[in-house]
């Protein structure tokens, strides 16, 4: 193949599966070699090849028994890489301080291993966010949820691109999503997407600097996130 006609052709004829994972690769490829990363963690496994595409309540008992999570999107599945150090100290000072400032409420925090359904039309996904605030509690399911408040994740070299694009688009479209946290895990960075401001982003950084959560009334210190983590 040698043309952009031939190519287009060719991948017209793979899966869904196939294509999803060709797109996540490119968008790896496309920004490879980008400098600045200070904290590396696994390469994302994505579409294992001996994994067949499923319906959703396949998708859920197959995660209920595997040793890895993995992540579901319109029939394709994909493995999920391991955390770093910092990875899960962030993530657990973000729900630690959601949690004590939502405690006696409604509202519930959920981590890393709740999973988040997705269903619009003709697309089902499921995602396992880094944090969550859910405050419907009549809609949650055994293991998932559908309707966050406030969803956050937090990058690393091998998923930022899928955060920044893919779920952007997708957690945009639940109807109860007020903001889209990305957190970054090698400097003092929160940035910050709310249905309020049309999805614009608002980038808290600096040691000094204070992120404010409007869907749940916080207002939080970045040093309270990354102190003492980013230094060691």
């Amino acid at each position: 193949m040698e043309t952009v006609e031939e190519i287009q052709r060719a991948l017209g004829r793979l899966t869904v599966g196939d294509r999803l994972a060709i797109g996540r690769w490119l968008q790896e490829l496309d920004h490879a070699g980008t400098e600045g990363y200070a904290v590396a963690e696994p390469s994302a496994i994505y579409a294992a090849a001996d994994t067949p595409f499923m319906t959703l309540e396949e998708f859920f008992n197959f995660e209920e028994h595997s040793k890895i999570r993995h992540e579901y999107v319109n029939g394709a599945v994909f493995a999920m890489s391991g955390a770093s150090v910092a990875h899960e100290r962030i993530r657990h000072r973000l729900a630690m301080a959601f949690g004590n400032h939502l405690a006696g409420g409604p509202c519930e925090v959920f981590s890393s291993g709740m999973q988040l359904v997705i269903r619009r039309e003709a697309s089902e996904i499921c995602y396992h966010p880094d944090v969550m605030v859910d405050c419907r509690r009549d809609a949650w399911g055994s293991h998932f949820v559908r309707n966050p408040t406030l969803v956050l994740e937090i990058l690393s070299p091998s998923t930022q691109l899928t955060d920044r694009r893919e779920k952007l688009q997708n957690y945009r479209l639940i109807g109860s999503v007020e903001e889209y946290v990305l957190a970054a895990q090698d400097e003092h960075k929160l940035t910050i997407y709310r249905r309020a401001d049309g999805w614009r982003p608002k980038v808290c950084a600096g040691a000094e600097a204070a992120a404010e959560f409007c869907s749940i009334g916080l207002v939080l210190p970045l040093d309270a996130v990354y102190g003492n983590i980013l230094s060691g």
